[in-house]
């Protein structure tokens, strides 16, 4: 627990918090102007986020004993820091409780367990609409107002799901493994080049450590030739939607070797990617491009939809550290 004011205590939900986040889940769609009515029910907040292996974690906020907001977060990778993070699902405070500083103090909490779990960056999206939101972030973070997010859902992501594998032919696509840290890092260093961005050192002793230990970080799919050596690849992680109430996943990187690509082996890596996701319960994949990656962009408008609607947000290192250090002083 922590406790950053008098009379603002802050605790992990337990299962028998079902109807109170559920019903805070509900208020904070409405906020946001959600064309849907949000899904989330105490059933599957118990469902979900407990258990041999919960989906989410969640902490709630006590004003004066009574429930005054809530902070929903998943384990998170970035391949961009090659670090583990925090995903911040939602957050939300009551309306009669803001200007209290509880939504700052949440978001440290949630820094604060990710940490002690090995996170250094916390991410999150905004509605580009929701300008209020967005100035109260800027003060936690900063904006990547350079990325477009994708997302395969529905009939979408069920057509990539069902197309058929690959076997034989001119490439096959395999779950990797540990000894494929090299090949891995070698396409993710492509991916800097690519970008305008020089590789940090050490990449493929960074993937096996957190990757392939007792608590992987992510998962991802390579694609290799008929004489197996590998020409792409594709990682992913788990993640979660509070107002569809489904898992999925978030895929980080996409790579493909320049002599193999228009072979239809990213198309093959990414439904390789949904099957995976869709064998444990996932209904929907998300990621995210640079607006200026046109080349980019049009082959994923032939499999998905553009977000535009959201902006992409972090807090980095030092932005982090100090929200996780803030919320260290208040623990009980």
């Amino acid at each position: 627990m922590w406790s950053p004011q008098p009379q603002l205590l802050l605790r992990f939900s337990t299962a028998g918090d079902g109807d109170l986040i559920a019903a805070m889940c509900a208020r904070l769609s409405a906020d946001e102007g959600s064309p849907r009515a949000s899904r989330f029910s105490a059933e599957i907040f118990r469902r979900d986020g407990f258990g041999a292996t919960p989906r989410f974690r969640c902490i709630i906020a006590e004003l004066s004993g009574a429930p005054a907001g809530y902070v929903l977060h998943c384990p998170d990778y970035d391949t961009d820091h090659l670090c583990r993070c925090v995903y911040m699902a939602d957050l939300y405070v009551e309306k009669t409780a803001r200007g209290r500083g509880i939504g700052r103090a949440l978001m440290a909490a949630a820094a604060d367990d990710g940490r002690q779990r090995g996170a250094a960056v916390m991410v999150w999206t905004a509605l580009r609409s929701n300008n209020n939101a967005r100035e109260f972030y800027r003060r936690m973070g900063h904006e990547n107002g350079d990325l477009i997010e994708y997302v395969a859902q529905a009939g979408q992501f069920r057509a990539l799901a069902e197309e058929a594998e690959q076997r034989g032919g001119a490439f096959r696509l395999r779950p990797a493994q540990a000894g494929d840290c090299a090949a891995m890092a070698e396409f993710l260093s492509g991916l800097y080049r690519e970008t305008g961005r020089t590789a940090p050192d050490g990449i493929a002793a960074i993937l096996h450590r957190d990757g392939f230990g007792a608590d992987p970080a992510f998962s991802a799919v390579i694609a290799e030739s008929s004489d197996n050596v590998p020409i792409g690849y594709a990682l992913y992680w788990p993640t979660y939607e509070t107002e569809s109430a489904t898992a999925g996943g978030l895929l980080s990187d996409l790579y493909v070797m320049q002599r193999w690509r228009r072979h239809g082996v990213a198309r093959g890596l990414l439904a390789a990617v949904v099957r995976h996701l869709a064998r444990d319960g996932g209904s929907f994949l998300v990621w995210a491009v640079d607006s200026g990656n046109h080349a980019a962009r049009a082959f994923y408008r032939t499999l998905s939809m553009e977000a535009p609607e959201s902006v992409v947000c972090a807090c980095d290192f030092q932005e982090f550290a100090q929200l996780a250090d803030d919320a260290r002083t208040w623990r009980r």
